[in-house]
């Protein structure tokens, strides 16, 4: 944690002046009327008040530096020279949120999203939702500093504490906040989970949380109310497990399985000693695959390089970016949010190898743009989808099929505001003959 203030605190002097092709760098006495300036309150500086927030996008709970904290933080203003940048000519953002994990409490009438843009996590009354192209109300937006927010993932609803677990993909762990909590607040509670994690699923009758961890390819098990360093129960990773890439996961504690859904690639997490991270026991090298996508299904306490019980996967099924999932016990069916082409794919528990879905919806009626995320309300009869690539989320029938019409919708974002989608942008490049710029996501 020290080294993360050290870093931010050095970061806050650093700024790109416009028109140049590198940061400028000034002697500390040439800067001190650009300092005292009316331009002051427009420049990225270190603020005066040194118990500001620190800053928490892309990982670590938020809040005010303690007294040691603040002893570490370099000088202001430094003595000898300093890096320096004006504001930005413009810029290109998403100015609402964008729905990404999604979790529902049916009994309580309850619907969580993530929304990885602006770091925070709103919630919805389970009626909530029409057919206006006007920004449908929250309930709750958690967002601001204090949060421990950033890139922010799945999302998972404990029904029986109130409690919503929203899981941090770029670095942060799990944050935990009350149902009721709005606003810039801090989380009941934080848990340190493996880079990468991704979806998350609780079992009440196990007493037990699993996060699917991209980096590892696998599942990480922590005991329900874990907190702060508080080490996984076990693992389930390993060449027999089939896991590459995994996202959606969900108990199924009917019938005290575990489902997962891959995307395909895999790729050995190689650490500096020849032991496992986690385990601690030597480990063999192998090779980086790529695997059809799939959805696999293994027994509620697998532990270890676990074969699954049963596999979806082959070009019969479909699958093309499987990203969340649900499990609908009533029903005996499993959806998939199906990101790769704008659908959800239903397929029975039951099923197994390369086999077709039951039913699929899709469709230009549908308004499944990008989905990330979709879960079933048994009370209400419905299926909700989560788009990432639209600022809306979609509810349907429960039996809905085809290219159907949504019963309603939940909008972020004034209908036709258009969605940037690159929540996590990594770098730009620009293209000189299209005069384009490149944002990997």
């Amino acid at each position: 944690m020290r080294t993360r203030l050290l870093l931010f605190a050095a970061a806050l002097g650093t700024l790109f002046v416009t028109g140049t092709t590198r940061p400028q760098s000034l002697e500390a006495d040439a800067l001190r009327p650009l300092l005292a300036s009316p331009l002051e309150s427009e420049m990225c500086l270190m603020p005066l008040d040194r118990t500001a927030y620190r800053q928490t996008r892309g990982g670590g709970a938020g809040g005010r530096l303690t007294d040691k904290a603040r002893e570490n933080l370099l000088p202001w203003p430094l003595k000898e020279s300093a890096t320096l940048d004006a504001m930005p000519v413009r810029s290109v953002f998403d100015p609402y949120p964008t729905f990404g994990g999604l979790a529902l409490d049916p009994a309580a009438g309850r619907a969580f999203f993530s929304d990885s843009s602006l770091s925070g996590v709103l919630s919805y009354h389970a009626s909530d939702g029409n057919n206006s192209p006007d920004i449908t109300d929250p309930q709750t937006h958690v967002l601001g500093p204090d949060t421990g927010i950033g890139f922010i993932a799945g999302v998972a609803a404990d029904a029986q504490r109130k409690e919503v677990y929203a899981v941090n993909n770029d670095g942060g762990g799990v944050v935990i906040f009350g149902y009721d909590q709005t606003g810039a607040v801090r989380p009941v509670r934080n848990l340190e989970t493996p880079h990468q994690s991704w979806g998350i699923t609780l079992s009440q009758t196990r007493n037990e949380i699993a996060l699917s961890v991209q980096q590892m390819s696998g599942i990480v098990f922590y005991a329900r109310g874990a907190k702060h360093m508080d080490p996984p129960v076990r693992t389930l990773r390993g060449y027999e497990t089939g896991l590459a890439d995994p996202h959606g996961v969900a108990f199924d504690d009917d019938r005290k399985e575990l489902v997962v859904a891959n995307h395909g690639n895999w790729t050995e997490l190689r650490p500096y000693s020849p032991y496992d991270p986690l385990t601690k026991t030597p480990q063999e090298y192998q090779p980086g695959r790529f695997e059809a996508p799939s959805i696999r299904t293994f027994a509620a306490s697998a532990t270890g390089n676990a074969k699954p019980l049963r596999s979806i996967s082959g070009d019969q099924t479909g699958l093309n970016w499987p990203m969340g999932l649900g499990v609908d016990p009533q029903r005996d069916e499993i959806v998939v949010a199906n990101y790769g082409d704008n659908s959800v794919h239903i397929f029975l528990r039951s099923a197994d190898g390369n086999v077709a879905p039951s039913r699929v919806i899709r469709g230009d009626r549908t308004g499944i743009v990008g989905p990330v995320d979709v879960k079933v309300d048994p009370v209400r009869n419905e299926i909700w989808v989560a788009n990432y690539s639209e600022h809306s989320a979609v509810i349907f029938d429960r039996d809905a099929a085809g290219n159907v019409p949504p019963k309603r919708v939940i909008r972020n974002a004034p209908q036709g505001a258009p969605a940037l989608t690159f929540t996590n942008a990594a770098a730009a490049a620009y293209d000189t003959k299209r005069d384009a710029l490149i944002v990997p996501n």
